[in-house]
């Protein structure tokens, strides 16, 4: 397998069931830059929560944030952002807010939502950003965001996205990270799109990048490259995507498959 690029999702993918980067992960995707092979992480999350695994990592490139609405150069700025306007934002949380949903929006290093909750507590352990209640979320709701996430039971969740997908049609992009969030971009936002618009930058070959997932989120960049793999924890409908599946991200399965697959295919071929 000749690969020159790897793409990855984060949660439930490339962190453990911890939350966490293993140490062999880190060891194997360090392997991989220090041949000149480029390792791309790409999240649901926004910058600044991706911030502390970008700098674990330090691959010295770029990554894509919020499923494609953000790019982040290898110094964690912002290169580039896709945003809502305040008045489309607005009325994304009227109907969630209308469905019973739980409901945040992102700006600059935080995340805000209207009331101290379950919901809200348990996003800022696992994301590690910092929140803060406001209230009435839509009365505050001034400023463009890249990202409104709404939280929710699972059922909830196959229940409501086609009708907000029907509602919003042409004019928000909608994805599925986790069983219980929906995540509501601008249009044409996607991870997929997140690595054409880097592909203009870096020359990024379908066939020479390799990708993992586990989520409906990450099905557009899977169907990048000719080299997907799923996890063994993904989504039954990513792993009949995917042309391959590798162990689960508990069992550190995406270190694993670039180690049998790129890093000593690639000696193999060196000894030959």
């Amino acid at each position: 397998m000749l690969i020159d690029t790897i793409v990855s999702d984060m949660d439930d993918t490339l962190l453990g069931e911890d939350g966490q980067l293993s140490e062999y992960t880190i060891r194997v995707l360090r392997q991989c830059t220090q041949r000149g092979i480029r390792v791309i992480p790409a999240s649901g999350r926004a910058m600044d929560s991706m911030r502390p695994y970008l700098q674990q990592l330090n691959t010295g490139c770029p990554a894509i944030g919020c499923n494609g609405a953000q790019l982040i150069s290898p110094e964690l700025t912002l290169m580039s952002c896709d945003e809502f306007t305040p008045e489309l934002a607005r009325e994304i949380c009227a109907f969630m807010d209308a469905h019973g949903l739980y409901v945040q929006v992102y700006k600059d290093d935080y995340f805000y939502y209207a009331e101290e909750c379950d919901p809200a507590k348990q996003y800022k352990k696992s994301s590690g950003m910092k929140g803060k209640a406001v209230g009435d979320l839509q009365a505050f709701l001034t400023f463009p965001t890249p990202k409104v996430l709404g939280i929710t039971h699972p059922e909830e969740v196959i229940r409501i996205l086609p009708i907000a997908e029907k509602q919003f049609a042409g004019r928000v992009a909608f994805s599925v990270s986790k069983p219980y969030f929906i995540e509501a971009e601008p249009p044409n936002v996607s991870k997929a799109n997140g690595l054409k618009l880097l592909s203009q930058r870096m020359e990024i070959v379908p066939e020479r990048t390799l990708v993992f997932g586990d989520s409906l989120n990450d099905l557009s960049m899977l169907a990048f490259t000719p080299n997907s793999v799923a996890m063994g924890n993904a989504r039954p409908e990513v792993k009949a995507a995917a042309a391959y599946v590798c162990l689960t991200n508990a069992e550190d399965g995406v270190a694993r498959f670039i180690e049998e697959h790129v890093l000593n295919a690639a000696k193999k071929e060196a000894n030959t």
